[in-house]
């Protein structure tokens, strides 16, 4: 069971937002943890993530890891100029 969760927002463009979901997909679906569980979606120019945890430092931990990647993401993506 579930008990701590979180939910982060993230306004970038529908482009930046559609590429790094799909870069997130793979990692959320495949969290080698029992303890956490994440869901990534994508409306418009909104990347949502969505952490789900038994105990808050798991929660902490997917989080830090997950908006880590994300800033690598963005870095990577407007470093190129896509």
């Amino acid at each position: 069971m579930m008990r701590f969760e979180a939910e982060v927002i993230l306004h970038l463009s529908e482009q930046e937002a559609e590429t790094i979901y799909r870069a997130l997909l793979p990692e959320a679906r495949d969290i080698p943890s029992r303890r956490v569980s994440v869901e990534v979606g994508v409306e418009g120019g909104k990347l949502i993530l969505r952490a789900y945890a038994m105990d808050p430092v798991a929660l902490r931990a997917a989080l830090n890891s997950f908006i880590r990647f994300i800033d690598a993401c963005l870095q990577s993506i407007r470093s190129l100029g896509l």
